[in-house]
């Protein structure tokens, strides 16, 4: 690297020395821009006032891929369908007005998702109280118009198979295969946005069991991949409008509200903090009401005054 040589006998004054100062200061910010990390770029293009997209870290195909909770929102009971023996049936076929139901979009050819969602739902199946098919249905759509219904029976038979607790779950579990527009006002009835990755030639989706009412009614959505089987009893409870469980069930859901930023029911204190004052207001009541019932049936013992007390007020009269 060639030396910057000072001319013969001229003095390094402060001017020159100054001037070297500057072109290194101005090397040192050229470096500094252009080496930067993008986050320290992007923060100095925002103090700037410069429009900047923060939201680098999520991928283009992950965009938009989310449930919007549609509850309140009834999901047509005419819309045609393909079971997984290949008969032609429509959504009424399973959300009938008798039971509640829980609704899945999947897809069998899903190369992780699905069947990590649907391992977690069996799990929890085997360990829940109430029984398929005859408290509670399943109704599995395939987002994928492709699918064919031997496909979707392969599927069913690897779930239905690990349900040794749910012994009526071929019955009460259906998987159902159906054409894009059918799936798309599905999909859009329940809020569930998925897109089509034609590079990879797989759906994004998100996870999402819906429950919905013996008429078809969204009542509550879970969008974690695991489903405790307490949560999904007191979902269902809450679906079925009472004909789910027992009174116990039902006084167990009134102790509990749903708290969407957990995703889950959690003990609703007030209501438990009532109870709690109605029950001491019952023992109080269960504790006195002998006495004063007592002391009513013998008017006598109110006015009845101790011997030892009669003969005082004798002695003084005297």
């Amino acid at each position: 690297m060639p030396t910057l040589k000072t001319p013969p006998n001229t003095p390094v004054g402060s001017s020159h020395l100054e001037t070297v100062r500057l072109a290194a200061a101005i090397a040192l910010m050229f470096a500094a821009v252009h080496c930067a990390p993008r986050d320290t770029v992007a923060q100095d293009a925002v103090r700037l006032g410069s429009k900047v997209d923060l939201n680098e870290g999520l991928p283009p195909e992950a965009r938009g891929i989310t449930v919007v909770q549609n509850l309140g929102e009834t999901i047509p009971t005419n819309l045609p369908l393909t079971d997984s023996d290949g008969r032609a049936i429509k959504t009424g076929y399973v959300i009938n007005g008798n039971l509640p139901t829980i609704v899945t979009l999947n897809y069998s050819d899903c190369p992780m998702l699905c069947s990590v969602q649907l391992n977690k739902l069996t799990e929890s199946l085997n360990q829940l109280d109430l029984q398929l098919n005859k408290d509670f249905r399943i109704l599995t759509v395939s987002i994928d118009p492709k699918e064919t219904s031997r496909r979707a029976a392969e599927t069913k038979d690897k779930y239905v198979s690990v349900l040794s607790n749910q012994p009526a779950a071929a019955q009460g579990w259906t998987f159902a295969t159906a054409k894009q527009p059918i799936i798309t006002k599905l999909a859009d009835t329940l809020g569930f946005q998925y897109r089509y990755d034609a590079a990879n030639k797989q759906y994004n989706h998100p996870a999402m069991l819906a429950f919905v009412s013996p008429e078809g009614v969204i009542t509550r959505y879970s969008l974690s991949i695991d489903f405790p089987p307490e949560q999904l009893k007191l979902a269902l409870v809450e679906a079925g409008e009472g004909t789910v469980g027992n009174a116990v069930d039902q006084f167990i859901l009134w102790c509990y509200s749903y708290d969407p930023d957990s995703n889950s029911y959690t003990p609703h204190a007030w209501r438990i903090m009532r109870l709690c004052g109605l029950g001491f207001i019952g023992v109080l009541l269960t504790a006195l009401v002998p006495y004063w019932v007592g002391r009513k049936g013998n008017p006598q013992a109110a006015d009845e005054t101790p011997r030892h007390v009669s003969d005082n007020r004798d002695n003084r009269n005297e």
